[in-house]
């Protein structure tokens, strides 16, 4: 992913020093943003399906107008089906993971002494970011096709 600052440079990995570590850098940074912005949707939306199933509740023992306990009761279940839909709970675990195996292979290549941080070494590092990559994509693409089954059978 290529993105321009406003004084004209660019945050391509390959233009840096250390293009492996950059590249590298870019790719965490990319899970820890989609990994927090995961984990919020799922706790946002846990709780509003629990708020709205617990008022459709209340408004049923209040004998609230059909209308109002219906749309209550309809908001619950629309919920819950974009709750599965979006998958959130899953890709927090995932993007956490990949993350967590990113960040330890950026710590141990930073580890190494700036001399051994060879062409050897970045071949390495580059092999474990795509590994990362090509695992997480791979398990978002296995997720996809098992829901598509599980909604035809």
């Amino acid at each position: 992913m290529r993105t321009w600052r406003s004084n004209g440079e660019t945050d391509d990995p390959w233009a840096a020093p250390d293009p492996a570590l950059a590249l590298a850098l870019q790719q965490t940074d990319w899970y820890a943003h989609h990994r927090d912005l995961s984990r919020t949707v799922y706790r946002v939306s846990e709780f509003l399906i629990l708020l709205v199933t617990a008022l459709t509740t209340v408004a049923a023992a209040l004998k609230a107008s059909a209308w109002l306990t219906a749309s209550l009761a309809a908001s619950a279940v629309v919920l819950t089906g974009l709750h599965k839909i979006f998958d959130s709970h899953d890709r927090w675990i995932a993007y956490g993971s990949a993350w967590a195996e990113l960040q330890v292979a950026v710590n141990n290549y930073r580890l190494l002494p700036e001399d051994q941080r060879d062409a050897e070494a970045q071949r390495r590092l580059l092999a474990k970011v795509n590994e990362v990559i090509t695992t997480d994509t791979g398990g978002w693409a296995a997720r996809r096709r098992s829901m598509a089954q599980q909604r035809s059978a």
